[in-house]
């Protein structure tokens, strides 16, 4: 099994220019833009992309990119607000643009290395944050950074607020804020009409309470997470270790006929992680799924720009989940994936305005997949990247598909130290 760790480089020094703020190139709407319960997470998802090679006007080409494709993606250029009911709303009017940072760095591109999860330190570098994001009257909702190297290599480092994108529509004004860069139009035009997320009045929950069942911690984790050092690792399963795992999903008990890579490396992960925790037995463990629901509504809403995900549950106690058969649990993860229907996303909306979401506990499991994300062709006219990375996953793990020759699923997955050196043990098929 591949592994590794993400090492600090101190040795990396980059250099920035002020930010300078890219506004949309042409008059956009004003006004106030709904967000639904979906967009009510309010943090930064940092990424960075690494090319090989560039010339004299990838800065300016990819800022006059940026200031074209906003037009589109107008509301990355506004700021939040609170609207009278206390919820997040984008202030369209205040249109404070887009920091935008040139840097060079004293090092060659290749000394970053291959790695999906980026060093803190590395992060910050390549990522551009220096604001009071606590004051949301002035945090950008977007920021980006293109770094240049020695060897003529460059990042692009952005972080964007996951309050207006999820994966895949963050993915959606990368890929069209390459083509643009590479003068071509763009192949996808934005949705940016959210009223289709609102709750309805009054809420009519009949499915997905499973979600906001609160999940104590009787297995002293907190104290475990606090006095160890956390460690970040990635985990390669090629498609033979795939093929066992799915094998194993399907054979020994429950018998449930086939099964996706995604739900039988997700019981793997749930049931080994469980273990390297040292959960007691009647700790109850959630693991969620986050599932897209662009398909899953009438119509389909392919394009929409926001959040689109809702979370599939399944509850267990420790012991329940590690003595049953490895089927058996690929059997609960399968069944709650394929419950999210249009049903259940009204019930889950509805939801969120009648519970108090509750944090993941530390014994429960978050698994996020971005095995179908493309962002392997995000070319700004300098070739498709290198390399995608991003920061810690503070969810829990995350699935992301593997460039490489020998394709598969690459795992990150974050714990304390003690119950790595055991997940990493629990995980080899070989």
């Amino acid at each position: 099994m591949e592994s590794f760790e993400t090492e600090t480089k101190d040795a990396l020094i980059v250099e920035r220019s002020a930010p300078v703020a890219v506004l949309p190139e042409h008059e956009t709407p004003g006004g106030s833009l709904f967000l639904s319960n979906l967009d009510q997470p309010d943090f930064l998802l940092p990424s960075v992309y690494s090319f090989d090679r560039s010339d004299a006007n990838v800065v300016d080409v990819i800022k006059q990119a940026l200031s074209k494709v906003l037009v589109h993606y107008y509301p990355l250029a506004g700021r939040l607000a609170r609207n009278s009911e206390g919820k997040l709303e984008v202030d369209c009017q205040k249109k404070l643009g887009v920091p935008f940072v040139e840097a060079s760095a004293n090092c060659d591109i290749v000394n970053l290395g291959d790695k999906r999860l980026l060093d803190s330190n590395v992060l910050q570098k390549l990522v551009y944050r220096d604001f009071p994001e606590n004051m949301i009257e002035v945090a950008p909702l977007l920021t980006a950074q293109v770094t240049r190297f020695r060897c003529g290599g460059f990042t692009l480092g952005i972080a964007i607020n996951h309050c207006l994108v999820d994966a895949s529509s963050g993915m959606n004004f990368m890929n069209s804020w390459a083509e643009i860069a590479r003068g071509r139009p763009l192949s996808l035009i934005p949705c940016h009409d959210r009223i289709i997320m609102k709750s309805r009045v009054p809420p009519q929950i009949t499915d997905a309470s499973d979600n906001f069942v609160h999940v104590s911690d009787i297995s002293n984790l907190t104290a475990l997470y606090k006095e160890e050092q956390m460690v970040w690792k990635s985990f390669h399963f090629d498609g033979e270790k795939l093929a066992t795992l799915k094998n194993m999903a399907t054979t020994d008990g429950q018998g449930i006929g086939s099964c996706s890579s995604f739900v039988a490396l997700g019981a793997l992960v749930w049931r080994a992680r469980s273990k390297a925790l040292d959960l007691k037995p009647h700790q109850l463990s959630k693991l969620i799924v986050l599932v897209d629901i662009r398909s899953k509504l009438k119509p389909p809403i392919a394009t929409y720009f926001g959040n689109a995900l809702v979370q599939a549950c399944c509850l267990s106690t420790a012991r329940e989940l590690i003595n049953e058969p490895f089927s058996s649990t690929a059997w609960r993860i399968k069944k709650a994936i394929e419950k999210v229907n249009e049903d259940y996303v009204r019930s889950y909306i509805d939801c969120l305005d009648v519970y108090q979401f509750d944090l993941l506990s530390l014994s429960s499991l978050c698994l996020v997949s971005w095995q179908r994300l493309d962002y392997g062709s995000t070319d700004f006219g300098w070739g498709k990247p290198r390399n995608f990375c991003t920061g810690d996953v503070p969810t829990g793990c995350l699935f992301m598909r593997d460039e490489s020759e020998r394709k598969g699923i690459v795992l990150l997955m974050g714990l304390p130290l003690s119950a790595m050196n055991t997940f990493e043990k629990l995980v080899q098929l070989e």
